[in-house]
C-alpha cells in the first residue's frame, strides 16, 4: 500500500454517554482508567447506580443456568486415568549442550 497510510489496529473510540459503559463495569471490562472514571460518574448517577446491580443480577442468572454439576464419579475417573497415562519422558541432562556443539 503506498501513502504512507497507517495500518495500525485503532482502539475503539470511548462511548460518549457514561451509561453505556454498565455492563462493560459489570463484567469487568474496564481498564484502571475507565473503572475509575466510571465509578467517579457512578457515584453521582441514580441511573447507573440502580443499573449496575440489576446488570449484575442478570449476569449472575446467566451464569447459574449456564452451569452444572461435574459427573460424581469425574475424581474416581482422573485418578484412574493417571495410573495408566504414560509420561513424557525426562530431557536428557546434557543434550542440548551436544546439539548446540554440532551446530559450531
Amino acid at each position: 500500500m503506498s501513502g504512507g497510510a497507517d495500518m495500525r489496529p485503532t482502539r475503539p473510540e470511548p462511548p460518549e454517554d457514561e451509561h453505556a459503559l454498565v455492563g462493560a463495569f459489570t463484567l469487568n471490562a474496564l481498564d484502571d482508567a475507565e473503572r475509575a472514571e466510571f465509578e467517579e460518574h457512578l457515584a453521582g448517577c441514580p441511573l447507573c447506580s440502580a443499573d449496575v446491580p440489576a446488570f449484575r443480577e442478570v449476569v449472575a442468572d446467566l451464569a447459574w443456568s449456564a452451569s452444572s454439576p461435574p459427573p460424581g464419579d469425574l475424581v474416581t475417573r482422573t485418578l484412574a486415568r493417571t495410573h495408566t497415562t504414560r509420561q513424557e519422558p525426562a530431557p536428557r541432562r546434557g543434550l542440548w549442550r551436544r546439539i548446540l556443539r554440532r551446530r559450531r
